[in-house]
């Protein structure tokens, strides 16, 4: 090993992260472990879920590894799990109607796809994973987390780091897929939209043509903070729309947490809504994540959405935005993967690992997890044959 761990210091509030440290480590890798960013998360969002942090140190002081974890309550609104899981567990928060509860503690960003959870550096990326095991092991005994979360989650890793991340089924976690994350690589000669849709096939061209026909009755417009704060009550229920076609979720963000994101980040976090006879009928966000565009989450009325056929208008947006950012990559996330492979988007495959906090329940958390797979659908492909993407 590089450096052998001295110290594990574990962190309640992103107030009392030590900056220089954490900023060592993270040296802006990813915006999601940035302290702006988590700051504004925990900001939001503190009063409904959990935040801990922690760094490894080594014997010489030098910050090694820096986690970020959220404490939340997994729902399965449609108890697809939910007997499975009451046999692993006592601790269970709720079970009536069509809503069911755990608490889970997740290494990682329940508002995000990707690897999100830690960083590393002066250790291999194998060390790393043992370390962050080791570590969050150790949080887990903490008298805050012990009696709260039945399982812990990490969450969730790319096909190329799999390699290094199966390292956490040395410590009794399962692995599992979830549904693909919704890829698109941008082209060199991709300079502005006219090129993108001129390497589509015509069928497909046609389609995004016809996106913008039922769209152009809309006025697309970026928020500042003010605008966010002032259609705050639009924006929840807008998103709360889209929420409520969720089988099942980690936690929800609030208007409160888009204005904290806007204010702390700038220009690096996206805020755009459609405006139709000056009301409000759906926004999107987005993170620029160093070369990536990162598509998080919209907010639809679905009364209008088939019509004018917004949705599909804020995935063009998203393909449009990223081209004029120069990104390397745009990712739409899971969902919806039919429309997003007609915009371009070819599946990742995402791992994730998670184990219950005592042994026997452990081993019967196995054939659940083998249940859980990708959720088929068909791939479309919109660009020419000739064209190698």
């Amino acid at each position: 090993m590089t450096h052998v761990v001295g110290k594990r210091k574990f962190i309640d509030s992103v107030d009392e992260i030590p900056q220089d440290d954490w900023n060592r480590v993270v040296d802006g890798r990813n915006i999601y472990l940035s302290l702006e960013y988590l700051t504004a998360l925990e900001d939001a969002l503190k009063d409904k879920m959990g935040f801990r942090y922690a760094i490894s140190y080594s014997e010489d002081d030098e910050p090694l590894v820096v986690a970020a974890y959220q404490l939340v309550e997994f729902v399965d609104k449609r108890r697809q799990y939910s007997q499975d899981l009451c046999s692993l567990s006592y601790h269970i928060h709720k079970k009536i109607a069509d809503v069911f509860t755990i608490n889970v503690l997740v290494c990682g960003n329940v508002f995000s796809d990707g690897e999100n959870g830690f960083l590393s550096r002066l250790i291999s990326p194998e060390e790393a994973v043992r370390e962050v095991a080791t570590m969050t092991d150790s949080l887990k005994k903490q008298p805050s987390i012990k009696e709260k979360a039945s399982i812990t989650l990490f969450k969730e890793f790319w096909p190329e780091s799999t390699k290094h991340s199966d390292i956490l089924k040395e410590f009794s976690y399962r692995d599992f897929m979830i549904d693909v994350n919704m890829v698109l690589k941008f082209h060199d000669s991709w300079k502005n939209m006219d090129d993108y849709l001129s390497s589509m096939k015509t069928k497909f061209r046609t389609r995004a043509k016809s996106v913008y026909s039922k769209s152009k009755s809309l006025e697309i417009k970026d928020f500042s903070v003010e605008d966010i704060e002032q259609n705050a009550e639009r924006i929840e229920w807008l998103f709360g729309n889209v929420l409520e076609k969720s089988d099942f979720s980690f936690g929800r963000l609030s208007a409160e947490a888009f204005v904290n994101l806007k204010r702390n980040l700038g220009n690096r976090f996206l805020f755009r809504g459609a405006w139709l006879n000056d009301v409000l009928v759906g926004f999107s966000t987005a993170l620029i994540n160093g070369d990536i565009l990162e598509a998080n989450f919209v907010g639809l009325d679905y009364d209008l959405n088939k019509e004018y056929a917004v949705y599909q208008m804020f995935l063009c947006d998203y393909v449009e935005q990223g081209l004029k950012l120069k990104m390397v990559e745009l990712h739409l996330g899971r969902t919806a993967e039919l429309m997003k492979s007609q915009v371009g988007a070819l599946p990742q495959n995402m791992k994730l690992y998670a184990k219950h906090r005592k042994s026997v329940p452990n081993l019967l958390l196995k054939p659940i997890i083998q249940s859980i797979s990708p959720s088929e659908f068909e791939l479309r492909i919109p660009f020419k044959e000739n064209f190698k993407s």
